[in-house]
């Protein structure tokens, strides 16, 4: 679900660049990194749905008590 970061030294210019970037459509990226050794930056796998709609995540119904709210 958490992927880093790789990097490759741009010879013309000495700077680090990040190579193969995951897919914008399942992964968000989050944090940066000032050098390629700094760790901050990742990538995290993004959800359209509430996780516990997810049949892949959770096969039996929500292990989380809900309650229906109702204003007033």
């Amino acid at each position: 679900m958490i992927i880093m970061p790789k990097y490759k030294l741009d010879q013309r210019l000495q700077v680090d660049r990040e190579i193969d970037p995951p897919s914008k459509t399942l992964y968000i990226g989050l944090g940066w990194d000032e050098h390629s050794g700094q760790g901050r930056k990742h990538y995290r796998q993004f959800y359209n749905d509430e996780l516990e709609n997810d049949k892949e995540i959770f096969p039996r119904p929500s292990p989380f008590e809900s309650y229906e709210l109702r204003k007033g």
